[in-house]
């Protein structure tokens, strides 16, 4: 990650040891996002090692975004209030936690021009990530289904 990007995961670990592998491969694949994009990579690995179907296009999408604008992601940009569900008879897992973007900026790549903006409910968001061990893998899980909600009054505190 760049020196002017600070990611920061404020989660408590779960005791399910699926769980706690779940919410690991989560943080990954939000890294691998971001990895993607400072990377201007649409077709990175590191974000299709974390995901695939639809998560994988959300990924690439919000990458091509970023690629097109020529813009490259700085601050903080702070993840909180973790929760994991067992789904499927045990075979998923449901991750969902909130985000606070409002010190989380784009700045242009060719100028280094920081766009801020004000905090406001659009600064925050909740996400809510299916995911399941790779095949073959009972030690990476990856994100089948990324369900971004945005302006998340809950994630405001």
């Amino acid at each position: 990650m760049p020196k002017d990007l600070n990611l920061v995961f404020d989660f408590d670990q779960p005791s399910d040891p699926k769980h706690a592998a779940a919410l690991a491969d989560a943080q990954n694949y939000v890294k691998a996002m971001f990895h993607g994009i400072t990377a201007q990579d649409p077709n990175d690995p590191a974000y299709q090692f974390y995901s695939d179907g639809q998560a994988s296009q959300y990924v690439k999408s919000q990458i091509q975004t970023w690629t097109k604008g020529n813009w490259a992601p700085t601050g903080t940009d702070k993840y909180y209030d973790a929760e994991t569900t067992t789904l499927s008879g045990g075979k998923r897992v449901l991750v969902t936690f909130c985000e606070n973007q409002a010190k989380a900026y784009s700045k242009e790549i060719k100028t280094g021009k920081v766009l801020r903006g004000e905090e406001s409910l659009n600064s925050y968001s909740k996400h809510r990530l299916l995911m399941s061990p790779a095949s073959g893998s009972s030690q990476v899980w990856k994100v089948h289904v990324n369900e971004v909600i945005g302006k998340a009054k809950e994630c405001q505190a």
